[in-house]
């Protein structure tokens, strides 16, 4: 008994023992998330910004030389919860440097803040922006910039005004450099006006065999298609040659309504032959008879005999005939 009692009371305090390790561990992990959580949202707190709108002016030189490009920024921070930032404007005036291209307005919201940043391209090349006399710089000053606004609580239109950094502009010659230069050649700092050296790609010469070389296959081979279309067309069009048989009746034909005796004869001789040749022997022997009849043989007489060949040739045209 007394050893039992003596492991029961062991087990129990490893059970107590667990169970407090169990409590630490899930403190801790509370604890972690607590101070996980205080650190996100620890960083996105602000504090109340002391005033509603703050600026400031800025530009991208202090120095710079005769027409050379120049921008001018104005960064404004503005409280959300007391002034409106689609209620925010900017007036700025730059003589004698002219505006260039269209001024940008970029806008970054974090929490209660919203950054405004205002920016635009400056330029000077007229004589206004030329220093005087024999000095070699100029200093200028912008107006100042205001940046305007509208409060939520109704107190009317506010302005808040800044003041830009001091330019200094220099020129890009001395007299020093126009003391000695020969006005009968260019300075050594003039701007050629001259283009640049052409460049090309692939090569004109090249190219214009290869296209020449193209253009000449192109034609061949378009002649030849055009031949063969041809002769194709030629083929379908073509009219078989009229037979021995056909010729001799045509000219029998021909000779029907001549005076010449002797060329009726000659014909009708002709047509007799060629019947004999087709194995026409009874048309053959009627021609015969007509070439030598007494006196000259006329149309009456060798009509029916040409109507007779014309419809024996019509027959073996159509594969009727032997």
């Amino acid at each position: 008994m007394g050893r039992r009692a003596h492991h029961l009371a062991g087990s129990l305090v490893v059970s107590r023992r667990r169970n407090w390790i169990v409590v630490a561990v899930a403190a801790l992990t509370v604890a972690a998330a607590l101070v996980l959580a205080v650190v996100l949202t620890g960083s996105s707190t602000q504090a109340v910004p002391e005033h509603a709108l703050t600026a400031e002016a800025s530009l991208s030189r202090s120095g710079a030389l005769f027409a050379d490009p120049l921008r001018a920024t104005i960064e404004v921070l503005v409280d959300r919860k007391r002034v409106d930032p689609a209620r925010v404007g900017f007036s700025v005036a730059f003589e004698p440097y002219s505006r260039i291209g269209i001024p940008r307005l970029s806008r970054h919201d974090t929490d209660r803040l919203t950054q405004l940043v205002f920016s635009t391209d400056l330029v000077c090349s007229t004589d206004v922006c030329l220093p005087k006399g024999r000095s070699s710089s100029m200093r200028i000053r912008f107006a100042r910039a205001q940046v305007f606004y509208f409060p939520r609580d109704g107190s009317g239109r506010k302005t808040l005004k800044l003041n830009w950094q001091p330019l200094t502009l220099g020129t890009r010659t001395t007299p020093a450099d126009l003391a000695g230069d020969d006005p009968f050649s260019q300075p050594i700092w003039h701007a050629s006006t001259d283009p640049l050296a052409v460049s090309y790609r692939f090569s004109p010469s090249v190219l214009k065999t290869v296209l020449v070389v193209l253009s000449a296959l192109f034609f061949v081979g378009a002649a030849f298609a055009l031949w063969r279309v041809l002769r194709a067309l030629q083929a379908r069009l073509r009219l078989p040659l009229p037979s021995a048989l056909e010729r001799a009746v045509r000219l029998v034909e021909r000779t029907e309504a001549r005076e010449d005796a002797a060329a009726k004869r000659k014909a009708l001789e002709l047509l007799s032959r060629e019947l004999t040749r087709s194995g026409e022997s009874q048309l053959a022997l009627a021609a015969r008879e007509l070439a030598w009849a007494e006196p000259t043989p006329i149309p009456a007489a060798t009509q029916p005999l040409t109507l007779d060949v014309r419809r024996l040739i019509e027959q073996r045209s159509n594969g009727h005939g032997a």
